[in-house]
């Protein structure tokens, strides 16, 4: 087993509602309670932003800096590493946002991203089987990110090579020139990022397997699959490129490329997004979730922070124990947030918080 990550002390100022807050969690479970709408999710958003740099629910900065405050902070200590970590967000309305590991700027996003490992489970997860092509893919991308940081680069050239590209096919007098010379940058990224995914998937899946059988307690087969629209290989997306051009000038936007793959998942043989029940879907989400744990602790030596954002709302009572007892053979720090926290399985190792109004008590 990899060494644990876990946030040994947590600060936020400003965020959200959760105004002036400090923590120092426990180390294995933490189960934050208390009504919809007192802030429970947003201590969690917290946490996945000092580590993603995003907020999971798309929220832009304004919406994450409390009302009343001009600015907002968060900041982490974290163990796990050779040596306690140091993270620092500063969120400033109207203003670029600074963020600083162990005092220093990081060299990059990508460095950052890739030295604090977090698993995140959020009720919006669970179109993740059934929803767009996007979310499957930014499942695959966020994993990839949080090890490996050329990963990283490549997937934010790709993406900012695509914007310009279809904002070239959108003008009233195209260039033609102009539109072929991202050509070269969106095949040889585009590979790496293909690749890299498809790779994954094949790691992921007896993972996946697995956790499924575990959490389900069902005996169906699950089998997943990459599916791209092109073949990740540089000369096979630089050649469909040139012939997709007159195509992609019509429709104004590039059609074909890695941001145009899928993940897809069968049952039993059958599509799971046209054919699975709602509870077998929660259960291959929550596998996921089980299998990217996994894969991020033998990529990196380290198991990552898990977050449970009202995962006991998901599930049977049945398959909720067989999580929970899933969820104590880990070994990591979770944050786990519930309405009723006698819906939390959990015996040993627990922490309790209740949440009112932004404000955190440990019950």
């Amino acid at each position: 087993m990899g060494q644990p990550l876990s946030v040994s002390r947590l600060s936020a100022r400003g965020f959200r509602n959760l105004g002036q807050l400090s923590l120092s969690p426990g180390a294995r479970f933490n189960v934050i309670h208390g009504d919809n709408g007192q802030g429970k999710s947003n201590l969690l958003e917290a946490i996945h932003y000092l580590a993603a740099l995003r907020s999971f629910r798309g929220a832009a900065t304004a919406e994450l800096i409390a009302e009343d405050e001009d600015r907002a902070e968060l900041i982490a200590q974290v163990r796990g590493h050779a040596a306690p970590r140091d993270y620092r967000v500063r969120l400033t309305r109207g203003s670029s946002r600074q963020v600083r590991m162990d005092g220093k700027r990081p060299r990059s996003t990508a460095d950052y991203v890739s030295s604090f490992q977090v698993v995140l489970f959020h009720p919006g997860d669970m179109q993740l089987v059934s929803g767009s092509p996007e979310l499957r893919r930014g499942f695959l991308d966020r994993i990839l990110e949080q090890y490996d940081p050329v990963y990283g680069s490549s997937l934010a050239a790709y993406q900012k090579a695509l914007r310009s590209r279809n904002r070239l096919l959108k003008a009233d007098r195209p260039d033609r020139a102009a539109i072929v010379a991202f050509d070269e940058l969106l095949a040889s990224a585009g590979a790496v990022v293909g690749q890299a995914r498809e790779r994954l998937i094949g790691e992921l899946s007896p993972l996946v397997v697995k956790a499924f059988e575990d959490i389900s307690g069902e005996g169906l087969p699950l089998r997943l699959a990459y599916a791209p629209r092109v073949v990740p290989e540089v000369d096979t997306l630089r050649r469909t490129l040139a012939e997709s051009l007159d195509k992609d000038l019509a429709r104004g936007f590039t059609a074909d490329g890695p941001h145009a793959d899928d993940l897809t998942f069968a049952l039993a043989g059958s599509r799971a997004k046209h054919f699975g029940s709602q509870g077998q879907h929660r259960a291959i989400v929550l596998a996921m979730k089980v299998a990217e744990l996994y894969e991020l602790e033998q990529r990196t030596g380290r198991v990552p922070i898990l977050l449970l954002d009202d995962v006991s709302s998901e599930l049977d009572r049945a398959r909720n124990r067989r999580l929970f007892a899933l969820l104590s053979e880990l070994g990591g720090q979770v944050f786990l947030t519930t309405t009723h926290p006698e819906f939390i399985l959990l015996d040993r190792d627990r922490v309790d918080y209740r949440v009112e109004d932004g404000k955190l008590t440990q019950s």
